[in-house]
């Protein structure tokens, strides 16, 4: 029988070492362990959008395993497996696997990666689910497993600047997915037939034209879709059909801008691509839960203060 370890393979241990109170403790946002081998498999039961808001990845370095969820999905070593927070899957790992878990808090990923550079791109491929193959990851699974092992040490064994080491170990894990993941989308190699790569395009054109305000019909046509094979593709690979994925672009916009920029906000809702800044205020709320002013009065203090969060240490 598998050892089922449930919602509990997400929930972080408490770290070992010395922490000192003005140091964060890394295990609060983040858990990592070694998968060291086994003689009898070993599950993840991921509950999705209904268990903790945190994003999952597995290296599988040796004796693969499978991923269970509408589909069956083999994972043949080397692996490298991103599941989003919203992604409800199980993860069994086969008797005398090796490789690395970790669990990470999504507002603390989302922190992490929009200080790089390359931030938006990065959410584009950690929003969904991805399984890099086997032939991608020869020559560079072991340089990626120096990172979830740099994780793992730093959540048991916390020291100054473990949040900084965790923060650029996380980073450069998802810089690796997202380079093979387009290395693997124009291959057209990997979950060739769950339409990953029409997701990752649908991405990137939402990123060029959400403040176009596009209608699905025209980006499934741009992409060479039927709008039923565009929703089938995002609600398999993102959980959420695609007008919702692009009210999530058009948001996040909006509050960043509320957030960080200051001008009224009609000038926002305009820059947004709304040509009747009531209908933005409408639109923000039924998305937000609050008017846009509300949200900019309680988001700049709490934005004032983060610059003390690890967040932003150099």
């Amino acid at each position: 029988m598998p050892e089922r370890t449930g919602p509990r393979a997400s929930s972080p241990a408490v770290p070992s070492g010395r922490t000192s109170a003005l140091w964060p403790i890394p295990s609060s946002v983040l858990h990592a362990e070694v998968i060291a081998p086994s003689l009898s498999e070993r599950e993840w039961v991921l509950a999705g959008s209904k268990g903790e808001q945190r994003v999952h990845a597995f290296l599988l370095l040796s004796r693969g395993g499978t991923l269970l969820g509408e589909e069956v999905v083999d994972l043949p070593s080397p692996a490298l497996l991103w599941l989003p927070s919203h992604a409800a899957r199980t993860v069994r790992v086969n008797a005398g696997a090796r490789g690395y878990m970790l669990a990470a808090d999504d507002d603390f990923l989302t922190r992490t990666i929009s200080s790089a550079p390359e931030g938006s791109l990065l959410r584009h491929t950690i929003d969904g689910i991805v399984l890099v193959p086997a032939h991608l990851l020869q020559n560079r699974a072991e340089e990626i497993g120096h990172s979830f092992q740099a994780l793992a040490r730093e959540v048991r064994a916390p020291d100054r600047g473990s949040m900084a080491v965790i923060g650029a170990h996380v980073t450069l894990i998802c810089l690796h997915l997202w380079r093979l993941a387009e290395a693997d989308a124009s291959s057209e190699a990997g979950l060739r037939g769950t339409g990953h790569h029409v997701l990752q395009q649908f991405r990137q054109l939402v990123e060029l034209r959400y403040r176009e305000h596009w209608s699905i019909k025209r980006y499934a046509g741009a992409l060479g879709v039927t709008e039923n094979r565009l929703h089938a593709v995002c609600i398999r690979n993102a959980g959420h059909p695609p007008r919702s994925l692009v009210y999530d672009r058009m948001v996040q916009d909006a509050c960043m801008r509320l957030q960080q920029m200051d001008v009224p906000v009609e000038q926002i809702a305009f820059s947004l691509g709304f040509k009747d800044p009531g209908y933005f205020n409408r639109f923000f709320k039924k998305h937000v839960g609050v008017p846009p002013g509300t949200y900019r009065r309680r988001a700049k203090p709490q934005h004032a203060g983060s610059t003390n969060s690890y967040a932003a240490w150099p």
